[in-house]
């Protein structure tokens, strides 16, 4: 299990409770008189809460803001079952419950946006606006099997990984343009991103991302009630840029979004512009 490091920023110390399947690390941020409902942040796949820093400083001024490492994912152990959407958003909501959030703001990530689609759905109580952030989805069964296969190349990528990757200025750089529109000026932002990535448990890996091609998310989006946000990245290399419509399509009275020279990390490349488009939406 990862060490956790001493630090005086509040949004860097991780937490733990436990749900049924293990301890989860977390991070947080609890305003003293919270004056907003509780925000839940949920990273991609590859990442963890770190990367959340910045969205957990802004909000954290008016409400409580949590970020959990989701099993397999940064500090916390993998789950027991298979690391499918749907089962990671099960250990959502019981690490909702652990917390006592009996209802909350969920913003979703990447591929967790669809981890959050489903907790959305199987809980619509629970969830009273719902954020999809660089979320991305098939229009068609062709693109949907396109996608199924993408775990294949996920798999040759994680039977690669070495620590020295994270240690080479050149080799994090490159990929973090895949990420990036512009590169970050702080090196240790990338070097971050990918010992959360050289982090991942294998078999969450694998099995998370032999979910991206899920026949039932589609229909699951047309079923969600909640007040949506589709927040999409133009410049976006993960999450295809033209599925994103696709999206705000299927989900019943959603609002869909677009930041501009803007890559796959909206909250480390366009803090301001997507935490005012956040916070805008949340506020109503």
């Amino acid at each position: 299990m990862t060490s956790i490091e001493p630090s005086t920023d509040p949004s860097d110390l991780l937490d733990v409770v436990t749900i049924p399947d293990g301890p989860v690390f977390y991070r947080q941020r609890n305003a003293p008189s919270a004056q907003q409902p509780p925000l839940l942040l949920l990273h991609g796949w590859g990442g963890s809460s770190r990367y959340w820093r910045p969205t957990l400083a802004e909000f954290g001024v008016d409400r409580w803001v949590i970020a959990p490492d989701l099993p397999g994912f940064g500090a916390s152990p993998p789950l027991h079952s298979p690391a499918t959407a749907d089962r990671l958003a099960e250990s959502v909501v019981a690490f909702a419950d652990a917390l006592g959030l009996e209802q909350f703001d969920l913003n979703g990530h990447s591929f967790c946006a669809m981890v959050a689609v489903y907790v959305a759905a199987r809980y619509p109580e629970r969830v009273r606006r719902l954020v999809l952030t660089c979320v991305s989805t098939f229009r068609s069964e062709r693109e949907r099997l396109m996608v199924a296969q993408l775990h294949h190349v996920l798999a040759l990528w994680m039977s690669l990984r070495r620590p020295w990757m994270a240690r080479s200025r050149p080799f994090y750089r490159m990929v973090g343009t895949r990420f990036f529109h512009r590169l970050p000026t702080d090196d240790a932002i990338l070097r971050d991103a990918f010992t959360d990535f050289l982090q991942m448990d294998r078999r969450t890996s694998l099995e998370s991302a032999a979910s991206s091609g899920d026949a039932q998310i589609n229909p699951t989006m047309a079923r969600l009630t909640q007040p949506t946000l589709v927040v999409g990245a133009r410049q976006d290399r993960i999450m295809p840029p033209a599925g994103t419509p696709e999206v705000a399509r299927l989900i019943p009275g959603s609002c869909l979004v677009w930041l501009e020279e803007c890559g796959h990390l909206p909250m480390i490349e366009q803090p301001t512009r997507y935490h005012q488009t956040v916070r805008s939406f949340l506020e109503g």
